[in-house]
């Protein structure tokens, strides 16, 4: 009987612009087999178990935006937390786990928008961080946020602006971040020169903002193979641990 061909990994693209977010994800995540979904272009797929783990990316597009495109999203999101398929969100896909799972009230403006490069600091323990440093600074650029508080969320990272910069969903092997430690150094550097004027806390000159840039490419490959890690354990290892605040 030949082998059986591995289940690929689905990465849900849903930024707006011409080429999308996947080309900063499939290097992390080489040499697997991955498929790509436009989600604002094309339908997301109906069944999460064809899927050996979905990753998604952030959006210049609002999780509260009553899009077409995002409820089939939140459906695939809900679907695999039925079927136990793992998923890593990032940013606006970190806001579409709360949302697709705990429902509308669980994304909400931010009273303190972010952008720039943000001290992250570790809250309690999880496997997803596991090894990395208490503390270490990392692009954000974000108007909303998932609300504090919720019972079935256990957080991990925090800014003193945004007090939910990462979770799992308690009990599921579902994890996101409000952080970009996938986006490369030029692209955060752009994104801030084109969207500064919106975060009106900052000013309007990039250029202080701008000194305080760091990559975090390193950290993004270091996130990815935890998940991995995480995703493709062997049969009958230790399940993934929780966060204790």
């Amino acid at each position: 009987m030949p082998a059986r061909t591995p289940r690929p990994y689905l990465i849900l693209d849903s930024y707006l612009d011409q080429d999308g977010a996947a080309g900063n994800l499939l290097p992390l995540v080489a040499p697997r087999r991955c498929e790509i979904v436009r989600t604002a272009r094309e339908p997301s797929p109906a069944r999460a178990a064809d899927f050996a783990g979905i990753l998604m990316t952030g959006s210049a597009a609002s999780v509260l935006d009553p899009l077409p495109w995002i409820e089939p999203m939140l459906r695939l999101v809900r679907d695999a937390a039925a079927h136990d398929v793992p998923v890593l969100g990032i940013c606006f896909g970190h806001q579409a786990i709360a949302r697709a799972l705990f429902g509308p009230a669980a994304v909400r403006p931010s009273p303190q928008s972010e952008i720039g490069w943000a001290e992250i600091e570790l809250v309690g323990s999880n496997p997803l961080v596991e090894g990395f440093e208490q503390r270490f600074r990392c692009f954000v650029s974000h108007f909303d946020e998932v609300v504090p508080g919720i019972g079935g969320l256990e957080v991990f990272a925090r800014t003193p602006r945004c007090a939910v910069q990462g979770f799992q969903v308690r009990g599921r092997r579902m994890w996101a971040v409000q952080f970009h430690p996938e986006m490369p150094l030029e692209e955060a550097r752009t994104l801030v020169r084109c969207s500064l004027a919106r975060h009106a806390y900052l000013g309007e000159d990039p250029e202080p903002v701008l000194a305080g840039a760091v990559d975090s490419l390193d950290l993004g490959r270091r996130l990815a193979a935890r998940f991995l890690h995480l995703v493709e354990r062997p049969a009958g290892a230790p399940a993934a641990g929780s966060t204790t605040n």
